[in-house]
């Protein structure tokens, strides 16, 4: 039969189409740089050397040398007088500096060398970035022959790849265990270059600071050590006698969040601190004044006397320029406001900045500034007014600051053509498979599984002609004749599928006049989709994105709990007519009593939102959790494997234990730290000999299946499967995460058997009714386990950790997958389950499980398309309302991060869902 037809293929197709769509819509709403300007080479990048006349002189380089000295995710309040004293108590200047997000380190690095803002998208560049940069402040020294020597983060030879003229990189600046080598080398060069005279900047990025966050928090007490080793670094600068005029300044490129990580933007993660030291300096006054992060590249380029890189759009820092006389610095105010408006000009037009309130300011501060030029120049400005003075630099002040916050907003510029063509490929792939799943008949009748020739004709056609359009009217940009022609592809497609989803709609939408009714193909129960629509609307507010996990909680939750009343009342009202009323209060107890389980389960459920809370008995909580797991495994293994499975979670154990997580054996630190890699390699053996054990088993039966079915093969091969991922994630797991995958699998049984009794007590039993219930609470469920491990929509609780257990160095492939697999364990695993759960109840001698069709037939041909629809239709939704939001003021620090997590949520089921599918291909006959 056509319902019975496995969907597996069309499924992947449409998942495919969706992630294709969302990568264009991602293209078009964070292009991949800014430009200001829409041509900046118009933009002069020279000094201006006469202002009414009058011959102006650009001041020399106000130092002999320039230490930039970095520590990566060093936030505003670490330094103080306990954890750096030295540094605290000699700074003549302490300011802070306002990051713009993402708070990573590649836009910051931008940032902090052009002066410009980044893309909200640099946060995914930011790991393998290799973009050179075109101008900056480097490119500027370079051009003046001045001899820049850097040490640190390697991700600066990346975008400069030739303005360093002496360097030492790390070798893995992505290795977050590195605490201490790397930092170390730094400072080895810190040590060779103050010996030297020939460099005018010197650039030290430390990382040890940043990587203690990610792995310990910033709680950690090696934040404080850290910290001091800072300190005695900067007072070796401070104290070293062959340099006699510097500029030391120490800062931060991002922050760190209270969890220990970065990306958003909380205060500690966009605050870092700017100190500044010099010669002879009176020491910093109370009160801090605030920056922005993007002032520093205008400011060092008037203290370096070198041209403002243009794509710049700071202001001046003017406590930084103190050094200066005061011709100088009315110079530097009036060359910052001079480019700043020539920026405006080329982006806004001359006529629109001559109308400006800020063109008629800069005109009164260039009068003024021409009156005071002789007086400046005499006796070291003495005579000049003081109030014309004041006046003339206010004014400067405000237009460069003005004219920054346009250039600013005017950063955002989207590409509707690729928004357009992404949103029409996630949105109608999304209603593709909805309307396939919902109406089979349909789906029969329009052709929607298969291709149709004619209609691709017609599709190809109205895309060629669609992009040729579009071309013309530059709606679409593209680099190349190439990616134009390649553009047809997925224009091709959405005009198919447009085509496709219109006729569906009004095959729907027409009154059974002009077709038959159509009815449909799966019971919709309305709680439960009630419940998902609620929390697709939700995506449309701020607040609810940023406690979505309060959502889910309570949304999942009333589901479990509204799904057994309903069952308790089913289950009492027809007990009570089978015994013509008699004993109503026994039969309440009982029926009560047989629901115990589930309600267990939401206590088990309201408690992990707090595992958090548990540090203190955390040892205690990773031994149940560790046997509740074992034991979970052990009832559908075989022994051999589970006594590798055991074994595989005792060295779990025992790595945490040689870690310090847990509480172990006395072991003399040198001796643990040379355990612990054995203790990985056994663990890995172990898991190995689960997969062995569990294939060896299931392989020499595939070929005649001898007295086993098809069907059991592929059972045997997913659990030993969901089995092995499940024992990955108890090594990558947090100590008090650990729980959360047994309990995860509980609670997915108990709601199955609560989601079967439910079936079972209507009136007419469905077996479809059943699976939906399943797939729909499968989904809440994973979702609610996602948040009790502790991520969230910001991109600060990503957690990298688990990537480098057992690493030496970093490996994007491996950092990727075992970080992907640790923050999605709950989405992978619930839906493995859910499969597994499946193909094992057709084998087991339940009532409902005799009927035909048999049940387990619905794996891939109701389920696997279903639950993608539950994960497209949502995304795809969001989709639409970041469109809407495009102006929204918390567009890039809450919507941008969230739809980030929403495609990639997206391409792991769909990952997931591929190496499935091929089990399914291989293993299952009428698959």
């Amino acid at each position: 039969m056509e319902q019975h037809k496995s969907r597996l293929g069309y499924t992947a197709g449409m998942l495919s189409l969706f992630l294709c769509g969302a990568v264009l819509f991602l293209i078009g709403f964070f292009p991949a740089s800014y430009s200001v300007a829409e041509d900046d080479s118009i933009v002069t990048g020279r000094r201006p050397t006469s202002l009414h006349g009058e011959k102006l002189e650009p001041p020399p380089p106000c130092y002999d040398a320039f230490i930039l000295f970095l520590v990566d995710a060093l936030r505003d309040d670490f330094p103080n007088a306990t954890s750096m004293p030295v540094a605290h108590l000699n700074a003549c200047e302490k300011l802070s500096l306002h990051v713009d997000i993402p708070t990573v380190t590649l836009p910051r690095l931008k940032t902090i060398t052009t002066g410009t803002l980044s893309n909200f998208i640099d946060i995914v560049l930011n790991i393998g970035h290799t973009e050179q940069l075109q101008d900056s402040l480097l490119h500027r020294l370079k051009e003046k022959k001045r001899v820049v020597s850097f040490a640190g983060d390697h991700t600066w030879l990346n975008i400069f790849p030739s303005e360093l003229t002496r360097h030492v990189a790390n070798n893995d600046s992505f290795f977050v265990n590195d605490f201490y080598e790397g930092d170390k080398s730094v400072t080895n060069v810190l040590e060779t270059e103050l010996e030297r005279s020939d460099w005018s900047m010197l650039i030290l990025h430390y990382l040890g600071l940043d990587h203690i966050g990610h792995v310990e928090g910033n709680a950690s007490p090696r934040v404080l050590l850290k910290l001091q080793e800072m300190d005695k670094n900067v007072q070796k600068i401070l104290e070293h006698k062959s340099i006699p005029n510097y500029l030391l300044m120490l800062t931060g490129d991002h922050g760190m969040a209270d969890g220990g990580g970065h990306g958003g933007n909380t205060p500690a993660e966009t605050l870092v601190p700017l100190y500044i030291y010099t010669k002879n300096c009176s020491k910093a006054t109370s009160g801090t004044k605030r920056y922005n992060q993007i002032d520093l590249a205008p400011t060092l380029s008037i203290l370096l006397s070198v041209e403002i890189p243009t794509p710049s759009i700071g202001c001046l820092i003017p406590e930084m320029l103190q050094s200066l006389s005061l011709e100088h610095q009315m110079y530097a105010y009036f060359y910052n406001a001079y480019h700043l408006l020539n920026k405006a000009r080329v982006k806004f037009g001359h006529d629109r900045v001559r109308r400006s309130d800020y063109y008629s300011w800069y005109q009164n501060a260039t009068l003024l500034h021409k009156q005071l030029l002789k007086p400046l120049r005499k006796e070291n400005g003495s005579g000049a007014s003081k109030v014309h003075y004041q006046k003339a630099k206010l004014n400067y002040m405000r237009v460069a600051r003005e004219i920054s916050e346009l250039l600013s907003e005017s950063l955002v510029k989207f590409d509707y053509g690729f928004i357009a063509l992404g949103l029409a490929l996630t949105t109608f792939s999304s209603l593709h498979i909805v309307i396939s799943v919902l109406y089979l008949d349909l789906t029969e009748q329009l052709q929607l599984n298969s291709m149709k020739l004619g209609q691709l004709l017609v599709s190809v056609a109205a895309a060629v002609l669609l992009n040729m359009t579009s071309h013309g009217l530059d709606i679409i940009l593209t680099s190349s004749m190439w990616y134009s022609f390649l553009l047809t592809i997925p224009m091709a497609i959405s005009v198919y599928l447009i085509i496709d989803v219109a006729q569906a709609l009004l095959k729907i939408a027409l009154p059974p006049i002009y077709t038959r009714r159509l009815k449909l193909s799966i019971p919709l129960p309305l709680p439960l989709f009630a419940c998902f629509a609620i929390r697709t609307l939700t995506l449309g507010s701020s607040s609810f994105i940023e406690y979505e996990y309060r959502t889910w909680y309570y949304l999942g939750n009333t589901l479990i709990l509204l799904t057994s009343f309903r069952t308790l009342r089913r289950r009492i009202t027809k007990t009570n007519v089978e015994l013509d009323g008699r004993h109503l209060y026994t039969i309440a107890s009982t029926c009560l009593w047989q629901m115990r389980k589930v309600f267990v389960m939401l206590m088990l459920l309201t408690v992990m939102r707090y595992l958090h809370r548990l540090q203190a008995i955390r040892s205690t909580i990773a031994i149940f959790s560790l046997l509740l797991l074992w034991a979970r495994l052990h009832r559908h293994n075989q022994l051999p494997q589970s006594i590798a499975s055991g074994a595989a979670l005792f060295m779990v154990y025992c790595f945490r234990g040689l870690n310090g997580q847990v509480q172990f054996f006395e072991i003399a630190p040198y001796l643990a730290s040379r355990l612990m890699v054995p203790s990985l390699v056994i663990f890995w053996c172990c898991l190995a000999l689960v997969l062995v054990l569990g294939y060896r088993a299931a392989l020499p039966q595939t070929q005649g299946y001898g007295d086993l079915g098809p069907s059991t093969v592929l059972l045997q091969l997913l659990q030993t499967n969901l089995s092995s991922s499940l024992l990955m994630a108890a090594l990558l797991q947090k100590v008090q995460n650990i729980i959360l995958l047994p309990v995860l699998l509980v609670a997915l049984q108990q709601t199955y058997k609560l989601c079967d009794v439910f079936a079972t007590s209507a009136r007419k039993f469905s077996v479809r009714l059943v699976h939906v219930y399943k797939i729909i609470m499968t989904v809440f469920l994973a979702r609610m386990f996602y948040f009790y491990q502790g991520n969230s929509n910001s991109l600060a609780t990503v957690d990298l950790t688990p990537g480098y257990i057992g690493q030496t160095s970093y490996n994007p492939a491996i950092v990727g997958f075992f970080v992907t697999l640790n923050t999605y364990s709950a989405e992978i695993h619930a839906f493995l389950y859910l499969i597994v759960h499946t193909l094992r109840s057709d084998l087991r001698s339940v009532g409902i499980m005799h009927l035909q069709p048999p049940y387990s037939i619905a794996a891939d041909s109701l389920i696997a398309p279903l639950y993608a629809a539950l994960i497209m239709l949502p995304a795809a939704f969001y989709l639409c309302l970041m469109v809407g939001f495009r102006y929204h003021l918390f567009i890039y620090s809450v919507f941008s991060p969230k739809v980030l997590y929403d495609c990639y949520t997206v391409l792991v089921f769909y990952l997931v869902f591929l190496v499935t599918s091929l089990y399914f291909k291989l293993f299952k006959h009428d698959a």
